[in-house]
């Protein structure tokens, strides 16, 4: 009986080694709770991060995606107009609207209250939405395929015969005329004959 009763007392804890259990699982708990709560917080800070990541790069790439994209609708008979101070034109990347929707885009040039430039683009039913920003001002100007630029698209003196022209170039309103900006349209440039444009030859793809 008493050998068995002593089995028994080594078989289990006693009261302050439960206590000292328990003061070791409450700094574990602690330990891992902290963890926990750190991991948390950086995984929160990647996603703010990565969203304003996308949304500048969005922004910054808004211009260079919309002149690249850009579409001659049929039965238009300017398809891209435009002065030093904007232009407007059909494009198949508006921001905030999905690819190869034809749109009419807005971009435009406004003094901030900085004394620099915003650039705006906008769309019917597309609020407008700052683009770029320059702590300068700037104009606008369009290259032909030459590698002329003009004040103004369709050019005043008639030497470009394309519709659309090769590059938007934004440069400093200064003397330097540095540049600050270049985008490109590699697209073709003159409507056909029956004044279409199929989506199959804008992505240079042959339609049967």
């Amino acid at each position: 009986m008493t050998s068995r009763a002593g089995l028994q007392k080594q078989a289990g804890l006693t009261l302050i080694e439960l206590l000292v259990s328990l003061v070791i699982l409450g700094f574990v708990v602690t330990i891992m709770s902290g963890a926990f709560s750190q991991m948390a917080q950086v995984v929160r800070i990647a996603e703010n991060v990565n969203g304003n990541f996308q949304g500048q790069w969005v922004r910054l790439n808004a211009l260079r995606d919309l002149v690249a994209n850009l579409t001659l609708p049929k039965n238009i008979e300017k398809p891209f107009s435009g002065n030093d101070t904007g232009f407007e034109a059909y494009t198949l990347a508006m921001p905030q609207r999905d690819w190869g929707q034809v749109t009419l885009a807005t971009a435009t040039l406004k003094p901030n209250t900085d004394g620099g430039t915003d650039l705006f683009v906008s769309a019917e039913n597309v609020p407008p939405l700052i683009v770029a920003s320059w702590k300068m001002p700037v104009v606008m100007e369009y290259q032909t395929i030459q590698g002329a630029t003009e004040s103004v698209w369709p050019p005043m003196s008639g030497k470009a015969e394309d519709a659309l022209p090769r590059a938007v170039v934004i440069r400093a309103k200064s003397g330097e005329q540095r540049v600050q900006m270049l985008a490109v349209y590699d697209g073709i440039r003159k409507t056909e004959a029956d004044g279409t444009k199929a989506l199959e030859s804008l992505l240079g793809i042959g339609s049967k």
